[in-house]
């Protein structure tokens, strides 16, 4: 039995046993009919990865023509067999793909003979009157017709084309040789108009997607129209799987790119639903798995009696071989798209820079799969637009931004230190046009707080989107702090972020528009564009930064990823704490989760002895699309420290509080400065001042030495692991009295650790 909610394994034996061997019909008793199969096959988020993508030796993407070889078995082994998309189709492609406007992505799917597909949001990447010719194929010069209907049952706005036919129909209706009359409803999260540039989704309304599914499959099936129904929701499958009706016999999910089988009755553990036998599959993306949901069908009662999710992994698609025709086209487009990719763009690179990753509870890391983290890509990005977006005056933005979602491969040089036209275009694939906009301090701190996602429903299908910034900006966030007072301080070029100041954000028109629910970016007005490109113009900062020869010796291998996190996660202590008190400080976001800036010791100072921890560096998160997430949220790198904190109380009156400066160093840098204005308040316990001694003369102290692991730290000198006045003076025994008088020897002790000099 498998257990709910298992993402892909390779080695799944059970899925590979099931999925390889197909029926069309169970054993059944001799006076009874045999029971019915149903195979109901499915992708999603196919983004143009049209290409078998193999790893290590490894087959990763089946791509479509093993995709086909594949689908025509399994409909000769069952004839009960269906194929449907789930949305994605296109967009954010591959450069064989993507240079061809997806032409070559729906041509080959056409081959496949979908019964129908959901539209996605990035169907409307390039606007709705594309997206309508290449549903009713009035502009066959541009764009390939799809021979497949599109559905959204969810959507109004969209408008029909001839003979009234819908560009978006509610569902599809499909009769299995066995007479089962099987019904796909399609339909799309509510959040669409986010992810795409504003305006784009303009005259489309997006009601809720389930209430409009659990009401149209009651209808279909109360009317006899349909004895079974499948929900196509282009949408996060374990988000919604307890909020579908009982009439929906199967859940058909994606957009995540994170795969997921489920099947209830099968399944270890009870999840409370208004179903009891259904089942749940989102095959991931690019081709990396074929989902399978298979029902067993009374034929006398016509009801569901046993469902079965599985993930056909693309190593077993592979052993099919290859379609001819689909790979046919597959082959036209690598020759078309191939020469002018070849052009290189930057030369002298050795480093790669990633995207952000999180790992599943069975092991899996899948390539850009985490959103929600600083990477070391996002943050190349970042830099390139502060440096190449100017203002009218010549000068760069104060700012440079990207939103996570907009990159979309991972930027791996050549091996000999190339970069080509095709690898960039992988990574920025949208085409957005740059510009700026000119901000309150107030607005990019508010545009800061709305990188978490809480209705994961309406907002976003993830629970944060992260915004990589430019080097010149750092900022720290708690994340126990209620939606809208996460963010704790900001800095750009080391200074404060002023409320009232002005400040000008470089991005892509989408980001600066209000794309991903950033709304706060659009305060200031309408977006000053230049006319250029994302990736033309990073092309010409790779390209700038290229190493030559009369460069030094330490710029050879080019640009290199950020050493020093951008956004650091701590939780501080709201209310006084006692002086000499030791607190603990949960910190998060310490590390990227790719290398080579991942910290393995963190060290913290607030006012005494530079406190030092290890960092938990693991990407395991078993929630890393809903409210509980983790590394999707706080991000890779997490430590707790217990911090003794010190005040600088000399000559306050008991109770006074003061507060106290953080400061926070990882392996690389100190990531929070004592000028970032983190604090922690203190009350002082009002120590009095001791009477001159006859015997030591005016101002003599005795100095106590750091021990000597906190000298032999070598973060110390960055964090102030040295404190140059603690305001306790100890000159000789008629002190102690004082203080022992006053029951405050435990302080002293506690002080002894601290050097105290002038």
């Amino acid at each position: 039995m498998r257990k709910p909610w298992t993402r892909l394994a390779f080695a799944s034996v059970a899925a590979l046993t099931l999925a390889s061997l197909p029926t069309m019909t169970a054993a059944a008793p001799q006076d009874e009919a045999p029971s019915i199969t149903l195979d109901l096959y499915n992708l999603t988020d196919v983004h143009g990865h049209i290409q078998q993508v193999a790893k290590k030796g490894v087959v990763r993407e089946a791509g479509l023509p093993a995709m086909n070889c594949y689908l025509k078995k399994a409909r000769e082994t069952n004839p009960n067999s269906s194929f449907t998309l789930l949305g994605d189709n296109i967009g954010a492609s591959p450069y064989i793909s993507g240079a061809l406007n997806d032409n070559p992505t729906i041509a080959a799917l056409n081959t496949l003979n979908p019964l129908a597909s959901t539209i996605g949001n990035h169907e409307l990447d390039m606007g709705q009157a594309v997206f309508k010719q290449r549903v009713d194929g009035s502009n066959p010069s541009e764009y390939v017709q799809a021979t497949f209907p599109y559905l959204g049952a969810n959507i109004e706005g969209m408008g029909t084309y001839g003979d009234g036919t819908p560009y978006l129909g509610d569902y599809k209706l499909w009769t299995s040789p066995s007479g089962m009359k099987v019904a796909f409803i399609g339909a799309i999260a509510q959040d669409v108009p986010y992810k795409l540039s504003p305006g784009t989704t303009e005259g489309l309304t997006f009601s809720d997607p389930i209430a409009r599914i659990n009401s149209l499959a009651a209808s279909l099936k109360g009317s006899g129209t349909a004895d079974v129904v499948i929900a196509m929701l282009d949408d996060d499958v374990k988000n919604n799987y307890t909020k579908v009706g009982k009439d929906v016999d199967g859940l058909m999910g994606g957009d995540t790119h994170v795969p997921y089988e489920f099947d209830h009755v099968n399944s270890v553990e009870s999840f409370e639903s208004a179903n009891p036998r259904l089942a749940g599959i989102a095959s991931g993306s690019y081709t990396d798995n074929l989902g399978l949901i298979r029902l067993t069908i009374d034929p006398a009662t016509r009801q569901v009696t046993s469902a079965d999710s599985i993930l056909i992994p693309a190593a077993e698609v592979a052993q099919c071989g290859a379609d001819p025709d689909t790979q046919a086209i597959v082959d036209k487009a690598d020759a078309d798209s191939k020469e002018a990719g070849k052009r290189v763009v930057a030369t002298g690179y050795t480093t790669p820079f990633m995207r952000g990753v999180f790992t599943t509870p069975d092991g899996l890391t899948e390539p850009g799969s985490n959103r929600g983290i600083e990477s070391s890509l996002g943050d190349l990005v970042a830099d390139s637009l502060r440096e190449t977006i100017l203002t009218p005056d010549g000068k760069s933005v104060d700012v440079g931004m990207i939103n996570a979602g907009g990159l979309r491969e991972d930027l791996v040089p050549n091996e000999d230190g190339t970069i080509t036209y095709a690898q960039t275009y992988e990574v920025e694939p949208f085409s957005n046009e740059l510009g700026y906009v000119t901000l309150k301090g107030s607005d990019l701190k508010d545009a800061l707080e709305q990188q978490w996602k809480n209705d994961l429903n309406s907002q976003n299908s993830r629970p944060m989107l992260k915004l990589n910034l430019s080097s010149n900006v750092r900022y720290t966030y708690d994340p126990a702090k209620p939606d809208g007072q996460r963010i704790t301080s900001v800095t750009i070029n080391g200074e404060p972020l002023k409320a009232d100041g002005t400040y000008t954000v470089g991005s892509v028109n989408f980001l600066l528009d209000g794309g991903d629910s950033f709304d706060a970016l659009t305060r200031g007005g309408a977006t000053v564009t230049n006319g250029n490109l994302d990736r033309d113009a990073f092309n010409e900062y790779l390209a700038a930064h290229s190493p030559t020869k009369d460069r030094s010796a330490d710029a050879a291998s080019g640009l290199a990823p950020r050493a020093a996190k951008s956004s650091i996660g701590l939780t501080l202590p709201a209310e006084p704490v006692a002086d000499g008190s030791t607190v603990t400080i949960p910190l998060r976001g310490l590390s990227f989760s790719e290398g080579p800036s991942i910290t393995t010791k963190v060290h913290v100072s607030a006012g005494g002895a530079q406190a030092v921890a290890d960092v938990d560096n693991s990407l395991v998160d078993a929630h890393a699309s809903d409210g509980a997430a983790v590394i999707t949220t706080d991000g890779a790198g997490q430590a707790s420290v217990d911090v003794t904190v010190v005040g600088a109380c000399e000559g306050k009156a008991a109770g006074e509080v003061v507060n106290v400066p953080v400061t926070v160093a990882t392996d690389f840098a100190t990531v929070v400065e004592a000028s970032d204005g983190l604090s922690i308040p203190v009350t002082c316990a009002g120590v009095a001042a001791p009477s001159p001694s006859a015997d030591s003369g005016e101002g003599s102290k005795p100095v106590v030495s750091v021990p000597e692991d906190s000298k032999k730290d070598p973060g110390a000198s960055k964090s102030g692991g040295v404190l140059a006045r603690t305001g306790a003076d100890t000159q000789g025994v008629p002190v102690v009295c004082v203080l022992a008088v006053c029951g405050l020897a435990g302080l002293l002790a506690r002080r002894a650790q601290i050097v105290t000099s002038r």
